[in-house]
């Protein structure tokens, strides 16, 4: 099976985004099973409305699509009643956390309220990583390490930088870090993703397109052309992903 952990759903602020027709005929073409839908960052800076937008769709095809829950940190409270909401009432797998677009540093004091509520109901988070500024992978394990508890999905390999100068920090988190793994939408090098898997561990890793911002059939070639064995490909295709996101053993 193969799932894609994190799909944008909707049309963003920043001018990307798509339906989820195209969505469907994506996976239809490619292959893919399951998707995981994140909502898009909208004009209005409403996630409620988005966060509705992919309930619906998991409501509508529950084999097809699961959702994560979108907040900001800084809207304090009202950020922690939809971080509720979204468990209690929309069906959210986990919470998504982006601190590239809604500008809060991964460490920041900000995001223990927010932190808190996913955890009482023991939720994964998923954090838009690598954003040297503010999701930088010592800024990802200082939180992580004080929400141990916490399961914790870093974007974009932890890292972005096609220098691969945050490779080694990435590597680090990982290793100071047992409760975050990584997905591999955007991971500059291929032996990075190799290396994880065989040294740090086959549960680490997860297959993420970050489509439309990446695309998606180039995501796909990260994990077809590893050198890796079936059984880890496996892994990271979808079991990985079932196990965080619906709990599967």
């Amino acid at each position: 099976m193969i799932v894609d952990s994190r799909v944008y759903l909707g049309a963003s602020l920043f001018g990307y985004g798509q339906s989820l027709a195209e969505i469907s005929a994506n996976m239809e073409r490619l292959g893919i099973d399951k998707a995981v839908l994140v909502p898009v960052k909208p004009r209005d800076y409403h996630f409620g409305p988005m966060n509705d937008l992919v309930a619906d769709a998991v409501q509508a095809q529950p084999e097809r699509f699961l959702g994560l829950c979108r907040v900001d940190p800084w809207q304090g409270e009202d950020a922690v009643a939809e971080v509720h909401r979204g468990f209690r009432e929309l069906g959210a797998c986990g919470l998504y956390l982006d601190p590239w677009e809604e500008n809060f540093q991964a460490n920041d004091k900000a995001l223990r309220p927010v932190l808190r509520a996913a955890s009482r109901h023991k939720k994964p988070v998923v954090l838009n990583a690598g954003h040297v500024r503010v999701s930088h992978p010592t800024q990802i394990g200082d939180m992580a390490s004080q929400f141990p508890t916490v399961p914790f999905v870093a974007c974009n390999g932890g890292q972005i930088n096609i220098s691969g100068m945050l490779l080694l920090e990435a590597r680090r988190m990982l290793e100071a870090c047992p409760n975050v793994v990584i997905e591999t939408a955007g991971t500059y090098r291929e032996d990075f993703i190799e290396e994880v898997v065989t040294e740090v561990g086959e549960e680490r890793v997860l297959f993420a397109s970050g489509s439309p911002i990446y695309d998606q059939e180039f995501e796909m070639a990260r994990v077809r052309v590893a050198h890796l064995s079936n059984e880890q490909k496996r892994k990271l295709w979808g079991l990985n992903a079932l196990r965080i996101f619906e709990g599967r053993s």
